[in-house]
């Protein structure tokens, strides 16, 4: 298949001015990353749109249908731009592709859509020597089985994390003992500094050379009641990078479960939201910037004003428990725990 001249001219841009480190956090869910070894640039591009469809959809079996086969006959309607960048001291092919084209077609397959609701869990991990792992560990690679287990599978379902930095702050407020013993409270209150609504606690475990044994719990800390739910409970076995990224396998397919919206083709219902603390117009600009985000909102109109609350009208996309889900994942928004309306909810500038 050959790739249209202007698709090809920005490629060749691209290549130019493009060849700097790639941040993973930079990478939208929108955009393949596949490495550039032994494959032609067609079927490079047709690996980098299987991955888009699984990290838009959060099904990661969405390839196996026929309708997503067909898909890859029309790259070069649905590609918006490709080249190579380097990841890592890595050679990386890339393809942006289309947002609404790709939508559409998840639309017109029946199939959800996971938008930008992608909470990046903060984990705290205890080595097999019995220490907290570091961001700067992470990053400098010190254990490079581990990272590249990370790193593949944020790659291929489009979700970030985070390690701590453990420096004093951290040091001072919680150890390898306290993670070990699922001290739950102990740990959210050091995650507080992280913004983190779901953290993990894990231990990873030397069996032998090939094999090791990850046992983890991905917690999400709710504050309005200052309480702390486990909504993932796992042991992993396989060798290091295997453990990792089947952790992060499973808590991408937790928030997809929970974000993904499927899209209501008939009548779709409308949703009151109470907004309070709106002081100013700033504030309103924010919140607006907020809701055109959602991707659970199809529309929504301000349909009242007073001196600190504004009322707006949303219609969904799917159900209120995908509303209520995004809303609820937005540091900004925090519910005020009204018994009239679960949808009321107080602005943190």
């Amino acid at each position: 298949m050959k790739m249209n001249v202007l698709v090809r001219f920005c490629a060749i841009i691209s290549m130019l001015f493009s060849m700097h480190s790639m941040a993973l956090s930079e990478i939208s869910p929108y955009q393949g990353v596949v490495p550039a070894q032994g494959a032609t640039e067609t079927q490079l591009s047709e690996q980098a749109l299987k991955q888009v469809l699984i990290k838009v959809s959060g099904n990661v079996n969405i390839n196996k249908l026929d309708d997503s086969k067909l898909l890859a006959k029309h790259l070069d309607d649905l590609l918006a731009q490709f080249g190579y960048q380097e990841l890592n001291k890595k050679r990386f092919y890339y393809a942006l592709f289309d947002k609404r084209k790709i939508n559409s077609a998840l639309i017109a397959m029946q199939q959800p859509i996971w938008g930008d609701t992608r909470p990046k869990p903060l984990i705290w991990l205890v080595d097999e020597n019995k220490r907290l792992t570091s961001e700067d560990m992470i990053k400098s690679q010190q254990d490079e089985a581990l990272v590249s287990g990370l790193q593949q599978t944020q790659l291929e379902r489009g979700i970030d994390t985070q390690f701590p930095l453990i420096d004093l702050d951290d040091a001072l407020a919680v150890s390898a003992s306290d993670i070990s013993g699922r001290f739950y409270q102990t740990v959210a209150d050091a995650s507080l500094r992280y913004d983190a609504e779901y953290f993990v606690v894990a231990n990873l475990n030397k069996v032998n050379n090939q094999q090791w044994q990850l046992s983890w719990e991905l917690v999400q800390h709710l504050t309005k009641n200052n309480n702390n739910q486990v909504v993932i409970k796992q042991t992993n076995s396989g060798d290091k990078a295997a453990v990792m990224q089947a952790m992060l396998n499973q808590i991408a397919d937790y928030y997809a479960q929970r974000f993904a919206i499927l899209e209501n083709k008939g009548q779709k219902s409308t949703q009151v939201l109470s907004i309070n603390n709106i002081h100013s117009l700033a504030h309103l600009m924010r919140l607006n910037a907020l809701l055109e985000e959602l991707n659970a909102v199809d529309t929504f109109e301000i349909v009242n004003i007073s001196e600190q609350q504004v009322q707006i009208s949303v219609t969904l996309k799917g159900g209120l428990s995908s509303l209520k889900n995004a809303l609820n994942a937005h540091s900004q928004l925090e519910s005020n725990g009204s018994t009239v309306s679960p949808f009321h909810y107080n602005w943190q500038p």
